[in-house]
């Protein structure tokens, strides 16, 4: 059995149809006590912005907010849910008070996290005999994915369970997980919410699963 040892990091991703005011979004962050990009106005109008960082718009405590211009993207990043959930909603927010309603600008959402585990050998019950090379294999899966979807699509899950090689031989292996997935902000918040739980039930059964593979 696989357990889950911590969640690194945490984010969730806006994708918008048209730009959303960065430059008043973040004028009121500021206010607000986040530090933020710098600001301009141009004196012919509109505004000038300096990134603290490439693509990083704002910071409040470990949650970062960035903002990816060429592919409209917002993000909130941090390794604190309670602290991303409090940034986000503020941001979310803000941003209809600006002119900028995530209700009819937001294309999707996605939830991106990366954790840490360890447990048992993550292997198919089934060995694959290899008698012309000599070699006995395992195989060790990787990703699972929606069955009923794709990842062009707005919704979409992709989990990956990453066995960290230099513990392979160890009696407890460790294990990097890395999920990705796209549905409807509610839920994507509801599972933000509880992803230790969430992490540990899909892994639990995709265990039981491999288990009964012959």
């Amino acid at each position: 059995m696989i357990v889950i040892e911590n969640v690194e990091i945490v984010s969730l991703l806006s994708v918008w149809m048209l730009d959303p005011r960065l430059s008043e979004l973040l004028l009121e962050l500021r206010k607000k006590g986040y530090a933020t990009a710098r600001v301009k106005p141009r004196s012919l109008g509109g505004y000038d912005i300096t990134f603290i960082e490439p693509n990083v718009a704002a910071i409040k405590g470990s949650t970062y907010i960035l903002y990816n211009a060429g592919r409209r993207t917002i993000t909130v990043e941090g390794p604190n849910v309670d602290e991303l959930l409090s940034v986000f909603n503020e941001m979310e927010e803000i941003l209809r008070g600006v002119g900028s309603d995530p209700i009819k600008g937001v294309l999707f959402y996605e939830l991106r996290v990366k954790a840490k585990a360890s447990g048992d050998k993550f292997i198919l019950g089934k060995f694959i005999e290899m008698d012309d090379l000599g070699l006995k294999l395992s195989v060790v899966p990787i990703s699972f994915v929606s069955a009923e979807s794709d990842p062009n699509s707005t919704s979409w899950f992709h989990l990956d369970v990453r066995p960290i090689w230099t513990s392979w031989s160890d009696e407890r292996v460790r294990y990097e997980i890395v999920l990705i997935y796209r549905d409807d902000k509610e839920k994507l918040i509801n599972t933000l919410r509880n992803i230790n739980n969430i992490l540990r039930s899909i892994l639990v059964r995709i265990s039981d699963v491999l288990r009964n593979v012959s």
